[in-house]
Order: structure tokens, then C-alpha cells, then sequence
């Protein structure tokens, strides 16, 4: 048998018409296909980048960064509207980013545009005239798989680090995904899950990042066919 969910990334357990009988405990669920539309962020609001002559407090001039979910070459777009010469550019090979900041000059980023660039910096974010180059990749953190939990899952037998897990498959995600984008995951090889015993009245399926974190899709919608067999 399929079941349908839409609105998954509601987070709201579907009630079902005629509930799954499983009380002979052998009914295994799978993810035949789920469909999404990329709605996650990786900046989030109140992130700026900000700069002032070296030396003053007064600030010249602020971006806003919108919220969104932005590449490394949409970032540092923005910049080249500031107008002074201050360039950031992004090393191929190690994924690491340099900065420079012209003569007499200062720049300030905000802390989480500061923490996914990977600067260290001990001035409250500010950076003096200088070159400055970050020892870790940069981090414009945006899922790159969805890992689809299943809650009414038996647990016995099914685990995530040795622990008892409702996990029920993970959805490797384009790595060119863009904000509003939709794709389709469909699945000809079922990893099969045990479903719980007794009667089934209800499916909740949630949708989670590599951290454990419940998506946040921005109400972007996200739909899942499950499919429920025998064991042979």
C-alpha cells in the first residue's frame, strides 16, 4: 500500500481514515519518493557588513544582508557596491576565503557572517587595513542531505549511532539546490524499516539536517510517498 503526505514540513502527524493493521508485526515502510521546494536559509536576518575610516567610530556605511540562501559568489556580490576597494575572493582548492582591506580603512561583519567566512578576529569584528586570510573552509552551511524520520518506526534493530532511531532514510540533495527550486527523489530500491506493532492510526514524518535539527522551509512545501509491504 502508498501513503501521500503533503505539507511534511508542517511537522503534523496526518491522521489516517483506515488505520494499518501490523498487530502480526511484519509490515515493513519504505521512502518510494519524496518531493521538495528548497526554502532553508543559510544567512539568517540582521547579518551586515559594515565599514568606517581607520581609526573612527562614526560608520561610513552598512549592507544588509537579506536572508536567504546564498552561494559564496551571491555574497560577496554585495561587496563591490561599497566603493572602497575592498575585494574578498575565495580559494578553489581548499574552499578558504582572503580578504582585503584597503588603506584606511576598516570593515566589520556581523558574528554569523563572520563565523561562516571562518576569520579570526579578537577587535568585536572589526578589521583593520591589512590581508587577511582564514585558516578553515568557509561555511555557508545549507543542508546537503534531508533525513526523513518516520516516528510510528519500530526501533528495535533500527539505529543512528548506536542509539534507537526513527530514522527511515537519508535524501542526498543537489549540490546546485537554489532558494524556490523543486526536485523530485525517486527511489526504485526501498531501504525497508520495521513498522510499529498493533494498529496504526496516524503518520507523522519529519524532516531533519545532518545536525539532528527539525528543517526550518520557510513554509516552502515539502511531500513524501511512503510505501508499506509485507515481510516475504
Amino acid at each position: 500500500m502508498f501513503h501521500t503526505l503533503t505539507n511534511v514540513q508542517e511537522g503534523a502527524a496526518v491522521p489516517l481514515q483506515q488505520p494499518i493493521d501490523n498487530q502480526n508485526g511484519n509490515l515493513r515502510v519504505g521512502l518510494r519518493s519524496i518531493n521538495y521546494t528548497v526554502g532553508w536559509f543559510n544567512v539568517w536576518p540582521q547579518e551586515a557588513f559594515s565599514w568606517r575610516p581607520s581609526g573612527k567610530t562614526e560608520i561610513m556605511g552598512t549592507i544588509p544582508y537579506p536572508p536567504g540562501l546564498y552561494s559564496f559568489p551571491r555574497l560577496i556580490n554585495l561587496f563591490s557596491e561599497i566603493g572602497i576597494n575592498f575585494t574578498l575572493r575565495l580559494n578553489r582548492v581548499n574552499c578558504s576565503a582572503k580578504m582585503r582591506v584597503p588603506t584606511g580603512w576598516e570593515v566589520h561583519f556581523t558574528d554569523g557572517l563572520l563565523a561562516q567566512l571562518n576569520f579570526d578576529n579578537d577587535d568585536n569584528g572589526w578589521f583593520d587595513s591589512g590581508t587577511y586570510v582564514c585558516n578553515r573552509p568557509v561555511d555557508l552551511a545549507s543542508p546537503e542531505a534531508l533525513y526523513v524520520y518516520l516516528e510510528q518506526l519500530n526501533t528495535a534493530g533500527n539505529f543512528v549511532n548506536g542509539a534507537p532511531s526513527t530514522l527511515l532514510t537519508i535524501v542526498e540533495i543537489s549540490r546546485n539546490a537554489t532558494f524556490g527550486s523543486t526536485s523530485t527523489v525517486r527511489f526504485e530500491t526501498l531501504e525497508l524499516r520495521r513498522l510499529s506493532g498493533g494498529f496504526v492510526s496516524e503518520l507523522k514524518v519529519t524532516i531533519r539536517d545532518h545536525t539532528g535539527a527539525v528543517l526550518d522551509n520557510n513554509l516552502q512545501l515539502i511531500s513524501v510517498v511512503l510505501e508499506i509491504q509485507k515481510e516475504k
